[in-house]
């Protein structure tokens, strides 16, 4: 072996005992995803709202960008739904249901949003919206644009507007060479290439399980 490679085999493992070290703490919900330390609140049950576009305000969206961002919302609805079909607490909120309330990034309308929970039987809702959603050009092993996703969700109560957890996934996935920090994240996920799909479905799990609202 020489000098050359034993550098970068020395490197590389170093990334992946480091890389270790901080995903053992992920367990513990961080501050932009974890429980409000408020009060806790009982939750009954948690209406689950379609997946909403959200785009930057001092901008507005292309049609291709517009095109874009409303197919990933659909993928990312499909992988919400699949997440929480076994959670005894979720309930599917429809479009017709949902269309009195706002965007994500407003300031909750209470009144609206109690209604819509209270009509599922809740107090308290759930959030998701897409702002990124590029899918991959290539394949597994080689790509001209890698994945790219930025999503975020919120859960809050309707009562009082209470946040009980939030959180925010935004990655364009890179290479070991070009990030040795995502060794462990690469291994994980097998050493690919992930479509826009796959990448979506590792954040948003991710986050969702970080939330002891919707987990336990």
């Amino acid at each position: 072996m020489t000098a050359q490679h034993f550098l970068l085999t020395a490197i590389m493992l170093l990334a992946l005992a480091l890389s270790s070290g901080c995903a053992s703490t992920a367990g513990q919900p961080p501050v932009s995803s974890g429980a409000s330390k408020a009060a806790t609140p009982v939750l009954t049950c948690f209406g689950v709202l379609p997946v909403q576009i959200s785009a930057a305000e001092d901008r507005a969206l292309s049609a291709d960008e517009e095109k874009q961002l409303m197919a990933g919302a659909t993928v990312v609805d499909a992988l919400l739904h699949d997440a929480l079909k076994d959670n005894s607490k979720a309930r599917f909120i429809n479009a017709d249901q949902a269309s009195g309330l706002q965007s994500p990034e407003a300031v909750v309308k209470l009144e609206a949003s109690r209604e819509v929970a209270q009509s599922a039987g809740c107090n308290a809702i759930l959030e998701t919206s897409v702002s990124r959603f590029v899918e991959r050009e290539g394949g597994p092993y080689g790509v001209q644009q890698p994945a790219a996703v930025t999503l975020n969700y919120r859960l809050y109560e309707v009562d009082n507007g209470l946040v009980l957890c939030h959180g925010h996934f935004e990655e364009e996935q890179q290479s070991v060479m070009e990030n040795l920090f995502s060794i462990g994240k690469a291994g994980r996920r097998g050493m690919t290439w992930l479509t826009a799909e796959e990448l979506a479905r590792d954040g948003l799990l991710n986050q969702l399980q970080q939330c002891t609202y919707i987990t336990k």
